[in-house]
C-alpha cells in the first residue's frame, strides 16, 4: 500500500499570480546557481500551470494509477490574505477538493484549508467536515500568522471533537509568503494544549528538521510527512537517507508519512521516481543506512492508513 499523504491540487485562478513567481523565481534561481542567470520566471508559469491545473482529480487519480500510488491526501492552499485574492475563492477551492474525493472516495482523502482570521472561517470548516466529508485540517501559517494564534484555537478544539488530525506547513516558502511563522518550535504549544489531536509537521520543516524532531521527542501526538524533499534527494540523496533514518530512529516509522507535495515537486522528481527513491532505494552514497521492509511499508501507507482509519 502507498498512500501520497501531501497534495495539493490546483486551477486557474487558484491563488495569485504573486504566489506562482515566487515559486517560479526559486526554481529559475535553483537552475542558474552556476552561471548566475535566470530564466524568465513568468514565463516558466506560463508553461506549466495549464499542465499542473488539476481541480476534478483526475489528472491526479492517473498518475497515482502510473506510479503504483492507492490513495492521495488532497487540499487546497489559503494564499490570499498574504498574496493577494484570487479569483476562485478559498470557499470554492474546498467545495472542489471536495467533490473531487466524492468522484474517487476510494483514491482520494480530502483535507479542509482555510487561513484562521478569515471571517465565517470555522463555520465553513464545520460545513465541510459535517456535510462535505472533509477528513482533516491543512493550515499554511505563512501567510501571516504563528499556529499558537488564538484566532486558531476554534478549529483545534473542533479537531478534537472531530476526532481529526492537524497539517501544518513547517519549513521555508518562497516570497511572497513568510517562513519565519512556521518554525517548528511555534507548533510545540498547539501540541502541549491539545496533547489527544494528531498533529503533523509537513516536510519536517526543511532545513529545520533538527528542531522539528526535537519537538517531537517530547510531544508524542506530532507526525511528520517527508513531502518537499525531492530537492535534496535529487542534489544529495546521502542527506535525505540520514534526516530521514534519524527521525525514524527517533519517533519510529509509524509518525512518519511518505509524501509529494504534488503537484508542484512532481516537476522536479516524478511521483515514481519519488516513490522509488523509498521502496528501492539507492543507498551507495550513504551505505552506513538501512531500511528494513517493514519500515519501508509503514512509512509508504500503513501510517497513514492507521492514523486515518482507513
Amino acid at each position: 500500500m502507498i498512500i501520497d499523504s501531501h497534495v495539493h491540487l490546483v486551477g486557474e485562478g487558484w491563488h495569485d499570480r504573486s504566489f506562482f513567481l515566487g515559486q517560479a523565481n526559486m526554481v529559475t534561481a535553483m537552475m542558474g546557481k552556476q552561471t548566475g542567470e535566470r530564466a524568465d520566471a513568468g514565463a516558466l508559469i506560463d508553461s506549466l500551470l495549464p499542465a499542473l491545473a488539476d481541480t476534478t482529480g483526475e489528472k491526479l487519480v492517473a498518475s497515482m494509477d502510473a506510479a503504483g500510488v492507492d490513495r492521495s491526501c488532497i487540499f487546497p492552499q489559503d494564499t490570499g490574505l498574504a498574496a493577494g485574492e484570487p479569483a476562485v475563492s478559498i470557499d470554492e477551492q474546498n467545495r472542489l477538493i471536495a467533490e473531487a474525493a466524492q468522484r474517487f472516495p476510494d483514491r482520494l482523502i480530502p483535507f479542509f484549508t482555510i487561513d484562521p482570521r478569515r471571517p465565517g472561517g470555522l463555520e465553513l470548516f464545520m460545513r465541510a467536515v459535517e456535510e462535505w466529508g472533509m477528513r482533516g485540517l491543512k493550515l499554511h501559517p505563512t501567510s501571516g500568522y504563528y499556529p499558537y494564534d488564538p484566532v486558531a484555537y476554534p478549529f483545534y478544539e473542533k479537531c478534537r471533537e472531530y476526532d481529526i488530525p492537524i497539517l501544518f506547513h513547517t519549513g521555508s516558502q518562497p516570497a511572497p509568503m513568510k517562513f519565519r511563522f512556521t518554525q517548528p518550535i511555534y507548533v510545540d504549544d498547539v501540541a502541549a494544549d491539545f496533547p489527544d489531536v494528531p498533529i503533523i509537521m509537513a516536510h519536517v520543516a526543511h532545513e529545520l528538521w533538527q528542531e522539528a524532531l526535537l519537538v517531537a521527542s517530547v510531544k508524542t501526538n506530532i507526525y511528520f510527512d517527508f513531502s518537499g524533499w525531492q530537492i535534496a534527494f535529487n542534489s544529495h540523496p546521502q542527506d535525505f537517507y540520514r534526516m530521514l533514518r534519524t527521525v525514524i530512529d527517533h519517533v519510529g516509522p509509524w509518525r512518519v508519512l511518505f509524501g509529494t507535495d504534488g503537484p508542484y515537486l512532481n516537476v522536479l522528481c516524478p511521483l515514481e521516481t519519488w516513490a522509488k527513491a523509498i521502496t528501492e532505494p539507492d543507498l551507495g552514497s550513504c551505505p552506513e543506512v538501512s531500511f528494513t521492509p517493514e519500515e519501508t511499508e509503514i512509512i509508504m501507507g500503513q501510517a497513514f492508513a492507521r492514523l486515518m482509519g482507513l
